[in-house]
């Protein structure tokens, strides 16, 4: 080998990697390559972010606010990328606190920001409603504007009212949706009978109306049933009554008959409100409205011989007594009513008994003890005649009533109806829309029975 070809591969010979046969070149090499392979990983800092305000921005970031917010020295491994120059020196692990650079490099940086859920399409509670919707209007058609207020859930309750004009139905639906007794009128629920149309003796509820509470229970509030209102207003207005129909006296009370047939297929609970006991008309309105009511569908397995009449659905009953005076409150006279009614109403289907009592909770005292064979009555005191104003010292005193406030027999109804048991309308389990949809097909069935329509042939 030549002189010239030593030379040139001695000058080669730096280039390789050990740095030639010595071994202290060798290690000294090793460590400049180890310390330029560290420098090409990304900076990942152990220790506490800095703390973010609300807007997401960095409240400090100086170092001495650092040391004065955490007394122990962060440990901070920095490895810097490629794109940033190595500086020699800087060690690559530390225990004391972030240099200038990093903490000009970590204020650059944008902060991540938190996505925080309310859950407010699934687990929030639905918004309430602020009044009612018409679900069936005042020429007595279906309507579907009751569809957007429903959720597809199936844990709901339904509850329904009948009761003669001017008894207080809205009134009661309205205070056990929510209402208090001492609201104004104008904020009830369902808007009770004005004073106007008390002068007039007109009816204040056309059709029927639904509200939906938070809670997922249902109301219906119905037009009163047998009303001379009705009849009158269809008189005066010449309204064409249905052919079907051969004077507007039966065309008032088909449609009466088709609201009652309605609830009960449809409703947990029938809330059947009066002023005065008792009438007789409205007890036989129930039991041909129980008569007409139709058949409950039952699923293709059960449509055995025998089996229709034990699948059939009736909905719990409750009467309730309104404008009721001191002397409805005592022993005798309750006893009295529970004993009616258990006589007038023995052979109906309806479940009329063992749920809803004065006697429980200790609402009145006296009473004797409720039994499963009582027929479901609850009493409400007239709340047109309570004392107002003020205006001796004897009037500062508690008024004897004879009976709890109303707001005590308020929140003692709302208890014992919703803990009344739920009964299953139909042989599957229903969701609210799926609710409505049978609620629309159960209100065509009914105006178009054939139970109804030769009942409607027999009336003179």
């Amino acid at each position: 080998m030549s002189d010239q070809d030593r030379g040139d591969r001695g000058r080669r010979r730096p280039r390789r990697r050990g740095g030639g046969p010595n071994t202290g070149n060798r290690k000294i090499d090793r460590e400049t390559y180890e310390a330029e392979y560290q420098s090409s990983k990304p900076t990942i800092i152990l220790a506490k972010p800095a703390a973010l305000d609300s807007g997401g921005g960095v409240l400090s970031t100086s170092p001495s606010s650092t040391s004065s917010a955490k007394p122990d020295k962060p440990v901070v491994m920095a490895i810097r990328s490629r794109d940033e120059s190595f500086t020699s020196g800087s060690p690559s692990v530390s225990t004391g606190e972030p240099t200038p650079s990093q903490v000009s490099s970590s204020s650059h940086r944008t902060p991540v920001g938190l996505v925080q859920t309310d859950g407010s399409n699934r687990l929030s509670a639905p918004p309430e409603m602020n009044q009612g919707v018409k679900i069936v209007d005042e020429s007595h058609q279906w309507s579907d504007a009751g569809m957007e207020v429903l959720l597809d859930q199936t844990d709901f309750f339904v509850v329904g009212v009948l009761g003669l004009q001017g008894s207080g139905k809205s009134t009661i639906l309205s205070l056990l949706a929510g209402n208090n007794p001492s609201d104004n009128i104008r904020q009830y629920i369902f808007p009770p009978q004005s004073k106007e149309s008390k002068e007039l003796s007109e009816h204040q509820t056309t059709g029927i109306n639904m509200y939906v509470t938070g809670e997922r229970t249902i109301f219906l509030d119905t037009q009163p049933i047998m009303s001379p209102s009705v009849l009158d207003k269809i008189i005066r207005q010449e309204k064409k009554i249905p052919p079907e129909y051969s004077t507007a006296e039966n065309c008032v009370e088909m449609q009466s008959l088709h609201q009652a047939a309605f609830l009960m297929s449809v409703c947990h609970i029938i809330l059947v409100v009066q002023d005065w006991f008792t009438d007789i008309n409205l007890i036989r309105f129930l039991q041909t409205a129980e008569m007409l009511k139709p058949s409950t569908p039952s699923s293709s397995h059960d449509s055995s011989s025998g089996s229709e009449e034990t699948n059939d659905y009736y909905p719990r009953v409750v009467f309730v007594q309104n404008k009721c005076t001191r002397d409805h409150f005592s022993r005798e006279t309750h006893k009295a009513m529970l004993s009616t009614f258990s006589k007038m109403l023995d052979t109906s289907k309806l479940k009329l008994k063992g749920e809803v009592s004065m006697a429980r909770g200790n609402l009145v005292s006296g009473l004797p003890k409720h039994h499963q064979s009582d027929v479901n009555l609850y009493l409400f005191p007239n709340m047109e005649n309570k004392k107002d104003s003020q205006d001796t010292i004897l009037t500062l005193l508690p008024e004897y009533r004879g009976y709890p406030s109303v707001t005590t027999l308020v929140n003692g109804l709302r208890k014992q109806v919703y803990s009344m048991p739920k009964d299953t309308l139909t042989h599957t389990t229903l969701s609210e829309k799926n609710w409505f949809h049978y609620a629309a097909r159960t209100w065509e069935a009914v105006k178009k029975s054939q139970l109804m329509a030769e009942y409607n042939r027999l009336l003179h």
